[in-house]
């Protein structure tokens, strides 16, 4: 089911359907010059990640770990992330390396997207040493199976800022009241849509392409069939949705 759904996607749909859904990555860095023992190696280590709103990845780093000391040194890096689950052979299923730079970043909204989406985070989020990061990115590499392989530029990876700026500034307003007023239709969402059980669920993040819901320690992403461009576009949609879900059979 996974693999017909995906070849009806392009590789630029399919990249970020992957990256936004993940909760891990693999990070890979370049050693600090001044690791005498392994400088200019590669470095990789497994890291926790949410999406801004355009698609680049996030992170909240230590500064005390090896690949935080790295990007000090180097800020070039790619991000590994896995769409191969459920494949009988990994080798023919989906995966996009995102390579930029990763930056420290002062943009709250984003400290609380990656918040919502690992809560046990905010444990160590407030130590002296963790930092968040956006990476800059420069293009993706997507395979999606033997001999399907693409680089994508930034250009075409990547949402315009005129694409997510609204739905940025509204993000924690459309969250709070959908949790406070409609955990029926989020359940509706969950069970009709998504087909997955569970009575509590809740909305965690909402960007251009879909949303995402938590049931338990489960992230679910509902994607939309069309983007959307404004708030008032994702409030039409999540309407949509919802009547959507109430009419289905299953």
């Amino acid at each position: 089911m996974a693999e017909q759904r995906e070849k009806n996607l392009s590789a630029i749909q399919t990249s970020r359907q992957i990256i936004r859904s993940a909760r891990k990555a693999y990070l890979n860095t370049l050693a600090n010059p001044a690791d005498n023992s392994f400088a200019g190696w590669p470095s990789s280590s497994m890291v926790t990640t949410v999406t801004a709103w355009d698609c680049s990845p996030v992170l909240m780093l230590s500064d005390i770990a090896y690949h935080a000391q790295n990007i000090q040194a180097d800020a070039r890096s790619a991000i590994l992330f896995d769409g191969t689950a459920g494949y009988a052979n990994p080798q023919e299923g989906p995966r996009v390396s995102v390579v930029g730079r990763l930056k420290k970043t002062h943009d709250k909204r984003l400290h609380a997207r990656f918040l919502n989406r690992h809560p046990r985070a905010s444990l160590y989020a407030g130590f002296g040493d963790f930092n968040f990061y956006k990476m800059s990115v420069e293009k993706f590499h997507f395979v999606g199976g033997f001999a399907r392989a693409a680089w994508i530029n930034k250009r075409k990876a990547l949402l315009a800022k005129a694409e997510w700026a609204d739905i940025a500034d509204s993000e924690p307003d459309i969250i709070a009241h959908m949790n406070a007023d409609h955990a029926d239709a989020l359940r509706l969402y969950g069970n009709k849509l998504l087909g997955k059980r569970g009575k509590h669920w809740r909305l965690i993040g909402i960007d251009p392409e879909g949303c995402d819901l938590v049931c338990g320690q489960n992230i679910h992403r509902l994607n939309f069939a069309a983007n959307c461009t404004s708030a008032s576009e994702v409030r039409k949609r999540l309407v949509e949705l919802a009547a959507q879900a109430r009419n289905s059979k299953t």
